[in-house]
C-alpha cells in the first residue's frame, strides 16, 4: 500500500490502498490514475487530511490537494448575518472562553481567550480556511 502503516490508518484507506497498487500493478505505465481511484482517494482527504492520506497511498500531496481544492463545494452565502461577537464569546461572563476551527485538511486553530479579551471571530475563521487560497 503506502508509505507508511500503523494502527490509526483508516480501513477505508487501506482499501482505496489496495485498489491503487492493484492498479499500478497492471497499468499501461505512464498511464494516468483512473478518475475512479483519484474520487475515492480525495473523499478519504476531506476526512483524514491531504498530507496523510497523499502519504499513506504514496499520491503526490500537490495533485491530490488540486482535487481536493477543485471538488471542494463552493460555500452559498445570502446576504450578511450580524454576530455580536462578545455574546456569541460569552466574553466577560465566561472566563476561559475557547475558540476551535478545523479545516478539510485536518488542520486546527486553538485560542483560548480570558474573560477581558475580545476577538472579532469572523475575520479570523475567514483568515483560517483562506489561507491556502
Amino acid at each position: 500500500m503506502g508509505k507508511r502503516s500503523g494502527a490509526g490508518v483508516a480501513r477505508g484507506v487501506e482499501a482505496v490502498g489496495r485498489r491503487i497498487e492493484h492498479w499500478r500493478r497492471v497499468r499501461v505505465k505512464r498511464s494516468p490514475m483512473p478518475e475512479d481511484l483519484w474520487e475515492a482517494a480525495t473523499e478519504l482527504a476531506r476526512v483524514h487530511g491531504t498530507a496523510a492520506v497523499a502519504w499513506e497511498l504514496g499520491l503526490g500531496y500537490e495533485s491530490l490537494r488540486q482535487r481536493v481544492e477543485r471538488d471542494r463545494p463552493a460555500v452559498q452565502t445570502k446576504g450578511f448575518v450580524e454576530i455580536d461577537g462578545a455574546e456569541l464569546l460569552g466574553v466577560g461572563r465566561n472566563p476561559g472562553t475557547v475558540v476551535e476551527l478545523w479545516d478539510g485538511d485536518g488542520a486546527k486553530l486553538l485560542i483560548r481567550l480570558n474573560e477581558r479579551e475580545a476577538l472579532d471571530v469572523v475575520s479570523l475563521a475567514a483568515a483560517f480556511w483562506r489561507r491556502r487560497s
